[in-house]
């Protein structure tokens, strides 16, 4: 499994919905002791959640994250 993201809770849980909408499977590391004691995951608490991915999905992951990073949500809601 390799790292496409890491960051905050509340950032790792939107980037992991953008990749599982897209049928990627994620492992997210440090998802509970983040919100516990974040300084014991990562130096200083930044950023202590760490989404990871399989290689074969590495190219479709890095996508998602980098549009996200860069407010490139295009969400589907449905609206028409």
């Amino acid at each position: 499994m390799v790292e496409v993201f890491n960051g905050s809770y509340f950032e790792a849980m939107n980037v992991r919905n953008l990749l599982e909408g897209k049928e990627i499977s994620v492992f997210t590391q440090n998802e509970y002791m983040s919100n516990i004691e974040p300084w014991v995951v990562a130096s200083g608490g930044l950023n202590p959640v760490k989404l990871r991915v399989h290689e074969l999905d590495l190219d479709a992951s890095k996508i998602i994250v980098e549009d996200y990073l860069n407010g490139n949500n295009n969400l589907d809601t449905g609206d028409k």
